[in-house]
């Protein structure tokens, strides 16, 4: 940026500024002045004219610290700043300076000081000052020049209001921190102050429920006790029960075998039925000495019907000790055709399905025998 300033102050041109079509205004105007001033119109002349012009209206003003090396070493590098310049030395603002210009920008940085204003700014003109006097001793302590510029003390404002922004967040943070803080402390004194009034009211009902707690925990002891004895009880009644379940499927095993044995008996039997006539009942029950096979056979068809013999019929007839002829005489033989009916409808499968289901119901009966499963069977 300087060596165009420093070639503008020069010169007036900046070399390889201006493109081709820049040209054509430029060498417009400097035909006029040309044309004016009585000169040759060319490219060179009406170029001179233009810069003439430029020279004529450019100004510039170019502020820069005297601190340091930099400032020098510019000054030595681009000698138009001096050659083509004035150069003015500003000297250190006045008190009155300093504090109008402290007000001004901590105004506009809206830093919300109110009535504390006036006593910042006299405060950061007192610093400034102080700066500039402890400059002076140093140089003449150590003959070291410190520079003490107005700049130094705008940046001493912008510093301020940076940390006081910083700090009224760290504050404001805090602040917001203690106050929920405090509200949620205030919170929970009421809920604690509730929760020990409970507490307080529900204490007796405490005692209570824990006397009632250990007795039933006492009580709960006793029957954990019992209970295992009963368990005891019951897996050994269980085992026994398993043992003659076992035993009772093996009968039933066996009785079934020996109900297919007896089925051919049976058809045989039901073959000699279907041969027999009413006339036979009649003569069967007119013999008045039966022999023991007619006998048995009326034992069997009484217990075949449900029919048991009375007191009385026992002993009537010679050789009926039981007294099962003379049942079936009067209960079965009075009736031939109903008799040999009822003998029919006993057909084989009702007999196993009635064998059965007694086997069965014996079984799974509280009373449970093997002596009453073995009489079923």
């Amino acid at each position: 940026m300087l060596e165009d300033i420093n070639n503008v102050l020069n010169s007036g041109d900046i070399p390889n500024l201006y493109k081709n079509e820049d040209f054509e205004p430029i060498f417009k105007i400097g035909k006029l002045i040309c044309m004016e001033k009585n000169l040759q119109v060319s490219k060179m002349n009406m170029f001179s004219c233009y810069l003439s012009q430029v020279k004529r209206n450019i100004h510039m003003i170019i502020a820069m610290s005297p601190l340091g090396e930099v400032f020098r070493s510019r000054l030595r590098k681009f000698p138009s700043l001096v050659n083509c310049c004035t150069i003015d030395w500003f000297s250190e603002w006045p008190e009155e300076a300093l504090l109008g210009v402290g007000r001004g920008q901590i105004i506009a940085e809206d830093l919300e000081l109110e009535d504390n204003l006036d006593g910042c700014v006299t405060m950061f003109k007192n610093i400034h000052k102080s700066v500039e006097v402890k400059s002076l001793e140093f140089k003449d302590q150590l003959n070291r020049q410190n520079y003490v510029t107005p700049t130094s003390f705008l940046e001493l404002l912008a510093a301020y209001a940076t940390i006081l922004r910083r700090k009224r967040k760290t504050i404001n943070f805090s602040k917001n921190r203690l106050v929920q803080g405090l509200l949620v402390l205030e919170k929970a004194g009421v809920e604690i102050a509730l929760l020990k009034e409970h507490i307080d009211k529900m204490a007796p009902e405490l005692e209570v429920t824990k006397k009632d707690v250990t007795a039933t925990m006492a009580q709960l002891e006793v029957d954990k006790a019992d209970a295992d004895q009963e368990k005891e009880i019951v897996a050994k009644d269980e085992a026994e029960a398993s043992t003659q379940e076992a035993e009772a499927e093996v009968l039933k095993g066996d009785a079934e075998t020996e109900l297919g044995k007896a089925t051919p008996l049976l058809e045989e039997a039901a073959a000699v039925l279907r041969e027999l006539k009413k006339d036979d009942f009649y003569i069967l029950a007119g013999i008045k000495k039966p022999t023991p096979a007619v006998v048995l056979g009326m034992e069997v068809s009484c217990n075949m019907m449900g029919l048991k013999p009375k007191k009385e019929q026992k002993n009537k007839v010679e050789g009926d000790e039981g007294g099962f002829f003379e049942c079936a005489r009067t209960g079965l033989l009075n009736n031939p055709g109903k008799f040999m009916q009822d003998m029919k409808d006993y057909d084989k499968e009702s007999i196993s399905e009635k064998v059965v289901v007694r086997v069965n119901a014996i079984i799974n009966s509280e009373n449970f025998t093997m002596e009453k499963v073995k009489s079923a069977s």
